[in-house]
């Protein structure tokens, strides 16, 4: 696929660099997009021969972490739609790793835990997901790490209060 030069895509002048039509925020914004969309892809990748994906570990990690969410809550932490997580767990429960059960609570929820097969591989897949981490992290000193964590924790934490409010501002409404 040819990419067309700057100057001839929509919106941007010629002569006008792309990161001087930009803001500092702008590009630290797209930065920190290609940086998760490239994990997702490293994540893909190296979990593929496992028959997994990055998102089907998520699910993992989130029930290993808490075993018996239902659909509902594991596709608000994916950030998915619950048909998407639906069929993520059908391959996931095809594949014998997830089990569902339903809510005792609420018959027409399901609540989703790992499977007997799946805690026995988990400590597997915990490995090839340290392997990455150490992989993708390993131009970081310990240091440069903690400061990077706890920036991007406070940028979630500011953008998750900016998200509750504007979704009480349009409950007022």
């Amino acid at each position: 696929m040819s990419r067309r030069p700057a100057s001839a895509r929509p919106g941007v002048q010629a002569g006008v660099s792309t990161s001087a039509a930009l803001s500092p925020r702008a590009l630290l914004g797209f930065a920190l997009a290609d940086v998760t969309r490239l994990l997702r892809i490293t994540y893909d990748t190296r979990l593929s021969a496992d028959g997994l994906s990055g998102a089907s570990w998520r699910v993992l990690a989130y029930l290993y972490r808490q075993d018996g969410l239902t659909q509902t809550q594991l596709a608000e932490l994916l950030e998915v739609s619950r048909p998407a997580i639906g069929q993520m767990i059908d391959r996931l429960q095809g594949g014998g790793l997830v089990e569902r059960r339903t809510e005792p609570k609420d018959r027409r929820a399901w609540c989703v835990f790992l499977s007997p097969h799946a805690h026995g591989r988990v400590e597997e897949f915990l490995a090839v997901s340290r392997a990455i981490e150490t992989d993708c992290f390993a131009e970081f000193t310990e240091k440069e790490l903690s400061t990077l964590s706890a920036l991007v924790a406070r940028l979630r934490d500011h953008l998750n209060k900016l998200q509750s409010a504007a979704r009480d501002e349009r409950e007022k409404s």
